[in-house]
C-alpha cells in the first residue's frame, strides 16, 4: 500500500483558519475560551480538545508582513510514540498514518513525553491528528470525503493530499519555485527527517523561524524504553511465571510423596 501524506503550502495559506474550524467540526471537538494577548495564534496552543492549530508569526522580516504554518502531528515515519505506548492505544497503519484508539488509552502521556514535538495531547484520553483516519479508510475519491476534513475545506489552495511520493517530488518543484523568486531560505520540511514525515511543508524560510526543530531526534528515554526495558520487563515477567509453574509442580510431587 502507497503512504500517504498531505502537504502544506506556506507561500498560499492565508491565514483563514478554516481548516482549523473545520478539524474542530468533524472531529467534534469543543471550543475553548480564549482572550486576546497580542498574538493572532488562537487557541496559542494545541489542548486536549484542539487537534491543530495556524500558527501565525509577524517578525520574519523588517517589513512586517504575516507567515503562517499548519500545526499538528507530523505523522513521523519511525513513531516514537508509537514504540512508547505501553497500551497499545497508538497505532501506525499501512498507509503511514499514526492514529489512535481511544478504548485502549489509559492517559499515561508517554506520547505526548516521547514526541520530538511534544505534540499528542492528553485530557481523559489521547487527542492528536489523525489525518482523518476514518474518511481516508472509508470514504470515496470521487465525492473526496476520501480526502482529510482540512484538506477539502482549504480556500486558498495550501493543501495537497495524496500518495508522499508524489507530494515530495511537488514540494520540491515549488521549492525552486519560490527559491526563484527570491526566497534563498525556501525548504521542504520534513522529507528526510524522523523516517520522513507525513505532513510536509513548504516553508518559505528556515524552520527554526517557525519554531521547528531542523534536525528533530528521538527521546533517549523512549529508545531505551522500547530497546531494553520493555523486552526485559518481558523475560523477568516470562521467568516469574516459569518460577510460579516450577513451584507447583514441586508441591505437587511433594504432596504425592506424603501419600
Amino acid at each position: 500500500m502507497d503512504r500517504v501524506a498531505y502537504m502544506f503550502d506556506s507561500s498560499k495559506c492565508m491565514g483563514c483558519r478554516g481548516c482549523q474550524s473545520v478539524c474542530k467540526q468533524w472531529n467534534d471537538q469543543k471550543t475553548d475560551p480564549t482572550t486576546f494577548n497580542g498574538f493572532y495564534t488562537n487557541p496559542p496552543t494545541l489542548n486536549p480538545h484542539t487537534r491543530m492549530i495556524i500558527n501565525f508569526y509577524d517578525d520574519f522580516t523588517e517589513k512586517q508582513n504575516f507567515n503562517f504554518l499548519k500545526y499538528q502531528c507530523f505523522h513521523c515515519g519511525d513513531p516514537a510514540c508509537v514504540k512508547a505506548c505501553p497500551s497499545g492505544a497508538l497505532f501506525q497503519a499501512e498507509n503511514g498514518i499514526v492514529a489512535f484508539d481511544v478504548n485502549k488509552c489509559i492517559a499515561c502521556g508517554y506520547c505526548h513525553s516521547a514526541c520530538p514535538f511534544g505534540i499528542p495531547q492528553i485530557g481523559q484520553v489521547i487527542n492528536k491528528c489523525d489525518m482523518c483516519y476514518s474518511r481516508v479508510m472509508e470514504g470515496s475519491k470521487s465525492d473526496e470525503t476520501a480526502t482529510p476534513a482540512c484538506v477539502k475545506a482549504c480556500l486558498g489552495g495550501a493543501l495537497y493530499f495524496g500518495k508522499r511520493d508524489d507530494l515530495v517530488k511537488q514540494g520540491k518543484e515549488k521549492v525552486e519555485i519560490l527559491k526563484k523568486e527570491g526566497f534563498t531560505e525556501a525548504n521542504l520540511y520534513g522529507e528526510n527527517i524522523l523516517g520522513g514525515l507525513g505532513v510536509l511543508s513548504i516553508l518559505k524560510y528556515e524552520p527554526e523561524k517557525y519554531g521547528l526543530p531542523k534536525d528533530p531526534v528521538f527521546p533517549v528515554n523512549t529508545l531505551i524504553w522500547k530497546n531494553i526495558m520493555h523486552p526485559l520487563g518481558l523475560v523477568m515477567l516470562g521467568g516469574a511465571a516459569g518460577l510460579v509453574f516450577l513451584h507447583r509442580i514441586l508441591q505437587t510431587g511433594n504432596k504425592g510423596g506424603d501419600q
